[in-house]
């Protein structure tokens, strides 16, 4: 995480714990244990992915065309964790200083790597490779750079988009939904789709059998209020409804529209054709066009419609169990004050035997403080993270 200066308590901000505190902190922990300080090893949470990387073969030099393959590899597994953490506007918005400041070097981003297959001809080096991305150097780097919040929230969507074919009856997955259905070729495009873009798709087969439904919420055509039900019941953020039209291989259509699921408000809606055109290549489909124009013109106003604001100041408590001695626990309340400037102020709360309560406020919420806390390749002890609520959480020391 960056690193800022120390910011002072309201009411004076000493570094030193008060002094009774201190001493009975000491006491009742050396009386307990003997004094013994576990060090962490540093935290490196990661990221695999699957790419491929291409070098040329200039004057016969194969070990350098296939080292140029490697490192075309690891750049593109960083251009995707990039993609689906800032999402394509972020990308395009900041792109000049995310190529001076990540994507020009990759070393240290790249926790490791391993090649699955290599094929070689007169002209290349291919290889397929299993990537994995260092995700704590990379998010300490974005929030250096200011980008940590840059459309970090990933938006739960369920699409409610009902298919129909040429002479076939129209299909949608809700009429039954204790049935289990393959998904669409109109699913399959959205949910590409949106997954490269940074969203996380709900799946719709997720809910108990005992369930009861209201009669409407089983109609091809949706209400935007039965929409907003189906939303609230699989626990999604946004819903995508509608309908596609599938006319052969050549042409398709969609209407789509998204509902925001907290106060049922439309955020955009619209129609789009896609012509299939064999020169595109083989992997694009009409619908899958059709769905691409879509999102590239109204995904930006749905990330938009859940942009974070201002973060609330919230207060929060902070307890730590199995501490060994009195620099443990001094060291790890600087490790708060000084690593995480969301935090404005920490301060002790109570003390016992077995357990230290500190008061915490933060800007944002506790859940998101655990993870950079529990993340952050400085953090002083090694630990883990328990209890986790909206009041607070619990720091185990091991």
């Amino acid at each position: 995480m960056n690193q800022v200066r120390h910011l002072k308590d309201k009411k004076g901000g000493s570094d030193r714990l008060p002094y009774f505190f201190s001493l009975c902190l000491f006491l009742s922990l050396t009386m307990s244990f003997p004094i013994r300080i576990s060090l962490a090893q540093e935290v490196k949470e990661t990221d695999e992915r699957t790419v491929t990387g291409t070098g040329i073969i200039v004057k016969e030099d194969i070990a350098f065309a296939r080292n140029e393959a490697i490192s075309q590899a690891c750049l593109k597994a960083i251009e995707e964790y990039l993609i689906q953490r800032l999402g394509y506007q972020g990308m395009a918005n900041n792109f000049q200083t995310l190529d001076e400041e990540i994507l020009s070097g990759t070393k240290e981003e790249i926790q490791d790597y391993q090649i699955i297959s290599e094929l070689r001809t007169d002209k290349y080096v291919r290889v397929l490779m299993k990537v994995r991305v260092n995700e704590a150097v990379l998010e300490q780097k974005l929030e250096t750079m200011g980008l940590s919040e840059v459309d970090s929230i990933q938006i739960a969507v369920l699409f409610l988009v009902s298919e129909k074919k040429q002479g076939l009856p129209t299909s949608y997955w809700w009429g039954d939904p204790s049935r289990q259905t393959s998904l669409t070729r109109t699913e399959l495009s959205l949910s590409r789709v949106f997954e490269d873009r940074g969203f996380r798709v709900i799946s719709r087969s997720f809910f108990p059998p005992e369930e009861s439904y209201d009669e409407s919420m089983l109609d091809s055509t949706l209400g935007n209020e039965e929409a907003v039900k189906w939303g609230r019941f699989l626990s999604a953020q946004i819903v995508i409804t509608g309908e596609s039209n599938l006319y052969g291989a050549s042409r398709a259509s969609v209407f789509l529209k998204a509902i925001k699921v907290t106060d049922g408000t439309i955020i955009v809606q619209g129609y789009r054709e896609g012509i299939f055109d064999s020169s595109r290549g083989a992997d694009t489909s009409a619908i899958g066009l059709a769905i691409s124009s879509w999102t590239d013109g109204m995904v930006s106003y749905i990330i938009e419609a859940f942009r974070p604001g201002q973060k609330v100041i919230n207060k929060i408590i902070i307890a730590i169990k199995g501490l060994k001695s009195l620099r443990a626990f001094l060291d790890f309340r600087e490790f708060l004050r000084k690593e995480f400037p969301d935090i404005r102020s920490v301060s002790e709360r109570s003390l016992r035997r077995d357990m230290v309560k500190m008061a915490v406020e933060v800007k944002g919420d506790p859940r998101g403080l655990a993870k950079k806390v529990l993340n952050h390749p400085k953090r002083p002890l090694s630990f883990e993270i328990d209890d986790l609520s909206d009041r607070g959480f619990t720091v185990v020391i091991r």
